[in-house]
């Protein structure tokens, strides 16, 4: 599973593959779960764990005020609210026990997709689902009506900054997705008719530019911020340890299943770092999840079973190390940071170098600047380290600013 006569390494296209391989369990419904999007997912579950502390210490510092919402009373769900939600759980339930409990082995890669697309799936199973999460849903909104009358003062809560968690989380996340997919079609305006030619889901979500989904990203949580009274500069901060993480995590989703994130032809170890496994230097990618290479010669996974010859540099996976460290150097350093945006600042010095050495060894689309190759994520690479920079120098330059409110006492918070 990598170079000839590397030690073998780990790939999970699904996360059938690496149960399978872990616990040796044949659970053919693990299949419609990409390895990828799975550790995405928990990317930005880690990201929302670290935002959410942050933002709980800064309301505790001052730098974040609590703001009181009013609450409507409850509302009868409408005929449409569940319609819709037992239609999503109908569809959920209908493909999930259609392999779980039918006649439908998947074989991964294309055969799955079109799986999910075909009119395949278990009917008693989704409309059992589906009936019953909108019995659930009516039940749940009538063990919410207060037994007392209503009064004329509308009803207000407290809101904390860390109430916000999933807001500013839902607000990256889909800035990010659109600017990556939107960066990406800049970098390869040929995916776009490649799209259109042959549209799927996978089409859509592959091939993502991690800067364009920092930029978009950044702009959706600025403008959440800006609705819901929140100081972006302390959000900024917040944010900034959880990205790396979340980098770490989702740059692991790209060598666990071989997205194309990979180095240029590997030459070997350097002098020196001959210790360490022949396929950390040295990887093909076997069973990759875009069916890139030539197909291989026995132990391929069915739908799967390509890998690539030359062997290259699993830049994933050093980037995933890389930014793990970085995430721990910039957890430590939070708490000794006072001045706002010193911290996004650091954020982008060392996401800068991190990405600019990278591309030395990664393969991408090069643009010709001034008679030199270059790639868009070393231009936007420099632009972050040289920006960065300048925040942390100007911020410096300028006097603490004053809490917003009176630091919340510790022993008020859980």
């Amino acid at each position: 599973m990598c170079a000839p006569g590397a030690d073998p390494a780990p790939m999970y296209p699904t996360l059938y593959h690496a149960v399978h391989d872990l616990f040796g369990l044949d659970l053919q419904v693990l299949k419609l779960i990409n390895t990828f999007g799975f550790l995405v997912a928990l990317a930005f579950l880690g990201a929302a764990r670290c935002l959410a502390s942050e933002l709980e210490r800064k309301h505790q510092q001052g730098k974040l005020a609590s703001t009181r919402r009013e609450v409507p009373p409850p509302r009868p769900p409408s005929l449409l609210d569940v319609g819709i939600s037992g239609l999503m759980a109908f569809a959920v339930a209908y493909k999930f026990f259609g392999v779980a409990l039918g006649d439908y082995p998947l074989q991964g890669g294309a055969d799955t997709q079109r799986y999910l697309l075909s009119s395949k799936g278990h009917l008693l199973a989704g409309l059992v689902c589906g009936v019953g999460w909108m019995v659930l849903k009516v039940r749940e909104w009538r063990a919410s009506v207060p037994l007392q009358r209503p009064t004329s003062e509308p009803e207000t809560i407290e809101v904390t900054p860390r109430d916000h968690t999933l807001g500013i989380t839902g607000a990256a996340a889909l800035g990010g997705l659109i600017g990556a997919k939107v960066f990406h079609w800049l970098e390869r305006p040929k995916s776009i008719l490649e799209l259109f030619e042959h549209p799927s889901i996978g089409a859509i979500f592959s091939g993502l530019t991690i800067y364009g989904g920092l930029i978009m990203g950044t702009v959706f949580v600025w403008w959440y911020c800006r609705r819901h009274q929140l100081r972006f500069v302390h959000v900024a901060d917040s944010v900034a340890p959880g990205l790396m993480l979340a980098y770490g995590i989702g740059r692991l989703g790209c060598q666990l299943s071989g997205d194309g994130d990979w180095g240029v032809a590997s030459h070997g170890a350097p002098a020196g770092f001959g210790w360490l496994p022949s396929w950390f230097w040295s990887f093909d990618y076997p069973n990759n999840v875009l069916g890139s290479g030539v197909p291989m010669a026995s132990g391929g996974y069915p739908g799967y079973g390509t890998h690539l010859v030359p062997a290259v540099y699993p830049t994933p996976l050093y980037e995933s190390l890389a930014a793990v460290a970085l995430f721990a150097l910039l957890w430590s350093l939070r708490a000794r940071i006072e001045r706002p945006l010193v911290m996004f600042g650091v954020y982008m010095i060392v996401n800068g170098i991190e990405r600019f050495l990278i591309e030395q060894i990664r393969v991408n689309a090069t643009y010709d600047l001034f008679g030199h190759a270059i790639t868009q994520a070393e231009i936007i690479a420099v632009f972050m380290f040289v920006a960065g920079i300048a925040l942390v120098v100007v911020q410096k330059k300028k006097p603490l600013e004053a809490p917003l409110q009176p630091p919340v006492p510790a022993a008020t918070t859980e």
